[in-house]
């Protein structure tokens, strides 16, 4: 992993920003929200909240460790049952009950932090003598970043070196070659979902960890032209008429929904689309509810990465062989799936 700074040295070890070094008595991590987390030793009993944390500490080999789990986690189907049939204690939207996380005993909770009651649960684990550490991606670097911070609270540095330096390797590659790309040839693209359709309004995604990835494979996104550093944007059809991108990409955690979400763009203003007169339209499955979904805040990401990218610039990367870098992923590193 590349150290990008020290920000302190002390007894247990060198603390650096988004990771650590192991000292002789005990573990300190720097975490995504900028707390210093400090552990006894890399921690055998955990409990983590998200799905896509999960599935990185299980890609770690770190699964016999997991103890409790979020509510979503047991929805992923990138998530072995053994993991699954975990105790559930709760999730950041609704609240944790931290009654039920402390029975379990654990060592260490991972979780996201910035939204629903993130805050009000970190204060109580802490407040009842439980370390937290708090990630969020907001781009692909983020992510690499949280499978270091995961892989050296559990005790898989390795591993995660591992797996971080295959990912960033081919992500390094395509942001290489989508730089060479002249600006004449970088289309406007719209990133969107249509959860809210039925309101008028359309869920943009501008400075988000997908949104980000239209601008890393030679696109233009016209949301983040628009709102800058804001993430998930609501707006009207008004202003998605303003645009007029040059392709769309609808995007959905399961077929059905994309389904449904593509048969919805058929009245009158989105036949004045250019984008989808022209059927450049393009639906794109998330998160992990699908074995063929991608965009996700995990390694899959990568795999999604060179799929937008054969979707944005074709003429760059029509090649890109996205099918045999999930093969080598799941092979390499989700073979529990298998068992």
């Amino acid at each position: 992993m590349a150290i990008i700074a020290v920000i302190a040295v002390s007894s247990v070890g060198i603390l650096l920003a988004g990771g650590y070094l192991n000292g002789g008595s005990g573990v300190k991590i720097l975490d995504m929200s900028g707390r210093s987390v400090q552990l006894n030793s890399t921690a055998s009993r955990v409990v983590i909240l998200e799905s896509y944390w999960t599935e990185i500490a299980c890609a770690l080999g770190a699964q016999d460790k997991i103890i409790g789990i979020g509510t979503y986690v047991t929805s992923s189907v990138f998530i072995p049952d053994s993991v699954k049939n975990k105790t559930v204690v709760g999730n950041v939207f609704s609240g944790v009950n931290i009654e039920t996380v402390l029975s379990l005993k654990p060592d260490l909770v991972i979780m996201d932090y910035g939204y629903g009651k993130s805050e009000e649960i970190v204060r109580g684990l802490e407040a009842a003598g439980v370390p937290v550490i708090t990630l969020f991606a907001k781009n692909f670097a983020d992510i690499s970043n949280a499978t270091m911070i995961i892989g050296q609270a559990l005790g898989k540095v390795e591993r995660a070196q591992a797996l971080s330096g295959y990912i960033n390797g081919l992500h390094s590659q395509l942001i290489s070659n989508a730089s060479k790309i002249p600006a004449g040839e970088k289309p406007r693209v719209l990133i969107c979902n249509l959860d809210v359709w039925k309101d008028g309004l359309i869920y943009t995604y501008s400075n988000t960890s997908w949104g980000n990835v239209v601008v890393d494979v030679g696109g233009i996104n016209v949301a983040h032209e628009s709102f800058g550093s804001k993430s998930w944007v609501k707006v009207n059809m008004e202003q998605v008429l303003q645009w007029d991108p040059d392709l769309i990409v609808i995007v959905g955690r399961t077929q059905s929904v994309l389904a449904s979400q593509i048969g919805s763009m058929n009245d009158t203003n989105w036949l004045s689309l250019r984008a989808v007169r022209e059927g450049r339209v393009y639906p794109v499955l998330t998160g992990s509810y699908d074995r063929n979904s991608y965009l996700d805040w995990t390694p899959r990401m990568v795999v999604g990465e060179l799929q937008l990218a054969a979707i944005i610039q074709p003429a760059h990367f029509a090649s890109a062989d996205w099918a045999s870098v999930r093969d080598r992923l799941m092979d390499g590193y989700y073979g529990y799936l298998k068992s």
